[in-house]
């Protein structure tokens, strides 16, 4: 019997903590990428992106629910009499928490639209670019980067809730991060697609690039590129939501 160990056995798979790899996303996002491009977790990253996002609409939430008042007035100004009759009818028939529960339930869906959308454009970038383009490692990126922007939510969300909900009058006035927004005024569109390039966003897209670099294995500028895309989408987005 031969003592000489056996080289051509194979190596035991690399584990990785998920909720580790997902917490360096924010300060050592190179080293987070390096680890997900070899195991590739997104488990906990949805988990705890979905709870971020949870916990920055609830904090919002008065805020939101003032403005939606506001709204909904302004809707029924520019109605007829009757149909703003009617139309107040129907909304006495919606349970007190109607607007709360839906906003809540819309919040966990949310994250998920993000992430289609964000892995989407990550593999077509990759396609066009040469790089790795495989739909797991757009996903995992995806998912795992989300950690800056739902935290950059809910330090929006204490911002707008410091300031009182009295101070909320426009949509934009639910978005409180410093960005481009800050030096444009009068057409809510316009401000929604600067807001899009706010310092949390910029934190983002720049790991983001980090992340095409080290998953999908992308030149620096393809991944510029691709990111820029992205901002791009994100800010039209914005700027469609707005009234």
């Amino acid at each position: 019997m031969s003592l000489t160990p056996d080289h051509t056995s194979t190596a035991p798979t690399e584990r990785s903590n998920g909720v580790v790899t997902y917490l360096k996303v924010l300060y050592a996002p190179g080293e987070a990428f390096a680890t997900l491009a070899r195991v590739p977790t997104w488990g906990w990253a949805a988990i705890i992106g979905i709870l971020l996002t949870l916990i920055g609409t609830f904090i919002l939430q008065p805020a939101t629910m003032h403005f939606t008042h506001i709204a909904q007035e302004k809707q029924l100004s520019q109605m007829s009499a009757d149909q703003a009759a009617a139309a107040r009818q129907a909304m006495a028939k919606l349970p007190s928490s109607f607007y709360a529960v839906f906003g809540l339930v819309a919040a966990a869906i949310a994250p998920w639209f993000f992430w289609l959308i964000g892995a989407v454009v990550f593999v077509i970038g990759a396609s066009l670019s040469g790089g790795e383009a495989r739909f797991k490692g757009a996903w995992v990126m995806a998912v795992n980067l989300y950690i800056i922007g739902a935290l950059g939510n809910i330090i929006s969300a204490i911002i707008v809730t410091l300031r009182g909900v009295d101070s909320i009058n426009t949509a934009a006035d639910l978005y409180a991060l410093p960005s481009l927004a800050m030096f444009v005024h009068g057409s809510p569109k316009v401000q929604m697609f600067l807001y899009g390039f706010n310092i949390v966003n910029i934190w983002f897209y720049i790991a983001a690039v980090v992340a095409l670099e080290q998953v999908m294995k992308m030149s620096r500028g393809a991944a510029i590129a691709t990111v820029v895309v992205l901002a791009i989408l994100g800010a039209c987005l914005l700027a469609l939501l707005a009234k």
